[in-house]
């Protein structure tokens, strides 16, 4: 495999910005996971931590080559310019190196135990189901949004994976309310984000291209992102709550929303693909920021 024409693809289809994120949300399950009861994280930072980021980055970039697998025909038609359907990548070399790095998952739930081990053969398990949409690929085309939820439904799977690997740090085992939240937090986020970026005005629809807003109708979709984003908004008020936080974390999250909301209430008065782009980068900014908002609580 050139290296160049990989880096090429990367760039286009899982760019640094992705890994960046996927390596925060590893981040993040490991400073909630790792909190004691009297709420001091663990604070140290060791090179198994390291392999959580990578094999959680390893995760989601199989995730996109199951992607590329179910969509490959479709994107030859709608996307010819992809270094993919140009030929510089090829399917089975994609294929290589996602297997590859589930190896590298594999060593390292070993390492940090049975739970561990037990928690990424569950998710891998769904993750396969997945790529082959459940053995019911008609049906969930037919309807895009439960489609998208069963998809996403792998964001608590993977909390759920890396946080068995930290179960050590759990009093006699136990699942404290935190993972219930953060587990519901990365749904919420992800649906919210997956909703937006395929969310488009009028004029931008393409043939042949899904998206919601030409399943749930344009303002329908729009009120769909707000309405989970506000979830997220609710549920991450309580996990801060919990963790005991300052009012600052909540204020900046709840300031995001109520930019993303003036930015998709104008989009609803006069649609423009540049103002949903504009709220697609919010909804994102806003993930992030209810990731690291906890990570800086916990460690600093």
């Amino acid at each position: 495999m050139n290296i160049r024409h990989l880096a090429a693809y990367l760039n286009q289809r899982f760019p640094p910005v992705n890994m960046g994120l996927f390596a925060i949300l590893f981040l993040t399950v490991w400073a909630v996971a790792t909190l004691d009861a009297a709420g001091q994280g663990l604070g140290r930072f060791r090179w198994l931590e390291v392999g959580g980021g990578l094999a959680t980055i390893s995760f989601f970039f199989r995730l996109r080559v199951f992607d590329e697998l179910k969509d490959y025909a479709a994107d030859a038609i709608n996307h010819p310019q992809r270094v993919l359907q140009r030929g510089l990548v090829t399917l089975p070399q994609l294929q290589q190196l996602a297997w590859l790095g589930a190896a590298g998952e594999l060593v390292w739930s070993a390492r940090m135990g049975r739970a561990a081990l037990g928690g990424w053969a569950l998710t891998l398990g769904y993750s396969v189901l997945m790529r082959y949409e459940f053995g019911v690929s008609a049906f969930l085309k037919r309807r895009l949004v439960l489609y998208a939820f069963s998809h996403m439904l792998i964001m608590p799977l993977v909390v759920y994976w890396l946080w068995q690997a930290y179960q050590l740090f759990q009093p006699d085992g136990a699942t404290p309310p935190r993972f219930w939240l953060l587990a519901a937090l990365s749904l919420l986020g992800g649906f919210a984000f997956e909703l937006a970026r395929k969310t488009h005005a009028p004029a931008a629809e393409r043939p042949g291209i899904d998206s919601y807003s030409r399943t749930l109708g344009y303002r329908g979709a729009i009120a769909a992102v707000l309405l989970v984003l506000l979830g997220g908004t609710a549920v991450q008020g309580v996990l801060l709550r919990q963790l005991q936080a300052g009012s600052w974390a909540l204020e900046l999250l709840a300031g995001l929303f109520g930019l993303a909301l003036l930015v998709y209430g104008r989009a609803a008065a006069k649609p423009q693909e540049k103002l949903l782009r504009t709220a697609e980068l919010l909804v994102s900014v806003f993930m992030l920021t209810s990731y690291l908002a906890l990570i800086g609580l916990i460690l600093l």
